[in-house]
């Protein structure tokens, strides 16, 4: 199982898990391909620029309010993508980890001591950098939540881990993030004493559901050892061999096709506009995560066809352009300065200049 490595996020916990145990423990979740037992069990946690734009929907009004605390306000996208980086890195890794420092404790008594003195510094040094208040004062409520929140699991687990010789949830313990805390260490029990291999995968879905943020990541397929990569390629994980994609099929693989959809998408773009004139920011954001959500299963732009629903907008169908447009209008409208990463700024540009024309001549 291969990640991306997120970077240091002020509100995460400094957790580690042991690399040496993790391969033993999963022998198919580890940098060289999995034997050939385990093929089929195998998948890479991976953001995409939908999952990306999901994530940005939801920090966008707590983005812009940080950003007046920034010396300079202009860092506080690249902020919100460090912390949402670091957060999906706490949510797949914290599950994880824990199952493997249970093996560990639990098959190398010589360790143990070891162990906990080092986890035990661990929590401190995360409970310290958490609930400092000037990082409080520049993290997302959602992302300050979401740390307190497996910081106070991975305390749970470490406490009982102990016999009780630790009391590490303290710091946590007052926290409105308390009692979620305590549902999932309930709940890591249960999954914990039933683990089969590749079930934690459906660990880190449940969590993040709990956690509000299953849209903020997906899961890639592990192509097996015909694609295997070197160490210093690892992080992004692709086939050795590259199909040439079926542009009937894979319209969303083709951003040549998608220039050529321009014209249209200014239209949908526009109605996308206008449809948000009547709709507040939390029905413009739930739209948005829900386009995202589907996104991350590929929209086919290349069809016409109006295949795809949105709970948002129900009684209606729409196509992948028009589901496109809607999730790259609802991040602009959301977070203007943000990058969704989607060729469509040529399109909105014109959209939003005929949108504001029109509404500047009813106004006048």
């Amino acid at each position: 199982m291969r990640k991306n490595s997120p970077p240091e996020s002020p509100a995460a916990p400094k957790w580690r898990g042991n690399t040496v145990e993790r391969a033993t423990a999963f022998p198919y979740v580890r940098k060289t391909p999995p034997p050939p037992r385990a093929l089929g069990l195998n998948r890479f946690f991976a953001t995409t620029p939908a999952t990306q734009a999901a994530a940005r929907a939801d920090l966008a009004p707590d983005i812009r309010r940080i950003a007046k605390h920034l010396p300079r306000p202009d860092t506080a996208d690249a902020l919100a993508a460090e912390l949402v980086a670091g957060t999906c890195g706490l949510v797949f890794n914290i599950p994880l980890d824990l199952l493997i420092e249970r093996r560990l404790h639990a098959t190398r008594s010589a360790l143990r001591a070891i162990q906990l003195l080092s986890l035990q510094r661990l929590a401190q040094e995360a409970a310290e950098a958490t609930l400092r208040p000037e990082i409080r004062k520049i993290t997302p409520p959602k992302i300050f939540r979401i740390a307190c929140t497996l910081n106070g699991l991975a305390a749970l687990f470490l406490d009982d881990l102990s016999g009780g010789a630790t009391d590490t949830f303290a710091p946590y313990a007052a926290l409105d993030t308390a009692a979620t805390s305590r549902r999932l260490w309930t709940r890591w029990q249960e999954l914990a004493a039933t683990w089969t291999p590749a079930a934690e995968y459906t660990w880190v879905d449940e969590f993040a559901e709990v956690l509000g943020v299953r849209a903020w990541f997906t899961w890639k397929p592990d192509p097996g050892p015909a694609a295997s990569v070197t160490d210093s390629a690892a992080e992004t994980p692709f086939p050795s061999r590259v199909e040439e994609p079926d542009l009937t099929l894979e319209g969303t693989s083709n951003p040549e096709l998608l220039r050529a959809k321009h014209p249209a998408a200014v239209w949908f773009l526009l109605d996308a506009l206008k449809r948000f004139t009547a709709m507040s920011t939390e029905e413009i954001h739930a739209l948005t995560v829900e386009a995202s959500r589907i996104g991350e299963e590929g929209l086919d732009y290349a069809s016409a066809d109006k295949k795809y629903t949105l709970r948002a907008l129900p009684g209606e169908q729409f196509s992948g352009l028009q589901l496109m447009c809607f999730l790259f209008a609802g991040i602009k409208r959301l977070a203007p300065t943000a990058d969704p990463q989607m060729d469509l700024e040529a399109p909105f540009a014109a959209a939003l200049e005929h949108f504001n024309r029109r509404t500047d001549g009813q106004t006048s």
